[in-house]
């Protein structure tokens, strides 16, 4: 497990069509549904790099945060829906995390929750829960 006192990292795990959640440098939980608070954006361009020359997929872009809650993949809990604005990373189409609307850069944000539709970040103080 993970200390929710500290920041972690978090990637989609396309292999195992999941989210992996790292502290230390290790892979602590994997998850469905990550709801995270004080989120940056993190794109590694060497990485970026590598992979636009053709070198085998590699992690390079994560969301840094602290952990607020999240489900197991085999866990049938759901998360209630974040209301705030889609969010992606295309390392072919931009160098940073965007909004999925403007495409304008998205470098923090005061929470995020990811799961199998996508991403969507919100930047107020209290988000609200769709309905």
């Amino acid at each position: 497990m993970f200390d929710h006192s500290r920041p972690v990292r978090v990637f989609k795990n396309w292999k195992h069509n999941c989210y992996s959640i790292m502290q230390d440098g290790r892979v602590r939980a994997s998850a469905a549904q990550v709801r995270l608070a004080r989120v940056e954006f993190l794109v590694r361009e060497s990485g970026r790099q590598r992979m636009l020359q053709g070198s085998p997929k590699n992690v390079h872009a994560y969301a840094v945060g602290y952990v607020v809650d999240h489900v197991h993949p085999e866990d049938e809990r759901r998360l209630e829906p974040l209301a705030g604005r889609s969010l992606f990373y295309n390392p072919f189409r931009f160098a940073t995390f965007v909004d999925s609307d403007t495409h304008a850069a998205v470098i923090s944000s005061e929470h995020l929750q990811l799961d199998e539709h996508g991403a969507v970040y919100a930047d107020d103080e209290t988000p609200s829960l769709a309905a």
